[in-house]
């Protein structure tokens, strides 16, 4: 059954996690150099902090109803669905593994690994230092997006559609989620958005789904750091607000 609480928590999925990305990335944008490391990190100090209040809110939410957390992708079950896409990272992982020794030599490689990452340089890390901070969101963004997009809204979204079409909707939700990334970049998440809904069907959980957008993400992060040259700050110093 659904509450208040349900719509509330739908709206700040799909418009107050966009807009304080949006705005973020845009303070970035404007941000002088000098100022660049701190905003940043206190950028992603604030969303790892807004996303697991966001799963705190519906975990909290669920207990109080009560409802089943398996219609959320919760449950892990063995299946030969789980199976199979856990067989896909490891390969995919593998090859990434081997290909990463090119960037040291490949000049026209690391060329395009910048060129693919230029809508979101800002927001990656650029020295060893900010990796383990970057690696909290990375994991953040991976749990708990996976929870927020592929769990509560594509089950609030099939509450009052077909789950294809509901299906469809969030993976747009979360592309638009990301347009401060620009009109590529929503493409692609949006793109994105459905291979992680297919792979929660297909697992029948969303665990893999998060283990795949973590792997993702602390990918570029370490992509960042190999790619582009490091800025002027000192390394373990936070300023987180």
């Amino acid at each position: 059954m659904l509450t208040p609480w349900h719509h509330v928590i739908a709206l700040v999925i799909v418009l107050g996690m966009p807009l304080r990305a949006y705005f973020g990335m845009r303070s970035l944008k404007l941000a002088s150099a000098s100022g660049m490391v701190p905003l940043r990190r206190r950028l992603w100090w604030r969303a790892i902090a807004m996303q697991w209040l966001l799963v705190a809110i519906v975990v909290e939410l669920w207990l109080v109803t009560p409802q089943d957390f398996e219609v959320l992708g919760l449950m892990l079950k063995p299946t030969a669905g789980l199976t199979g896409v856990l067989v896909g990272v490891a390969t995919i992982v593998s090859l990434v593994l081997r290909q990463r020794g090119g960037l040291a030599t490949d000049e026209a490689l690391r060329a395009r690994v910048r060129e693919r990452l230029a809508p979101v340089e800002r927001l990656l890390p650029r020295n060893r230092g900010e990796f383990p901070l970057f690696s909290a969101l990375a994991i953040t963004a991976g749990v708990c997006e996976e929870f927020l997009f592929r769990g509560f809204l594509l089950w609030y979204a099939a509450q009052w559609l077909p789950l294809p079409v509901a299906a469809l909707l969030q993976a747009v939700a979360f592309g638009v989620g990301h347009a401060y990334q620009g009109a590529r970049g929503v493409m692609l998440t949006g793109v994105a958005g459905l291979f992680f809904t297919g792979v929660r069907l297909v697992a029948g959980s969303l665990w893999p789904a998060m283990l795949i957008h973590a792997l993702m993400d602390l990918h570029a992060g370490d992509l960042a750091c190999r790619v582009f040259p490091p800025e002027s700050a000192e390394p373990g110093h936070s300023n987180a607000a």
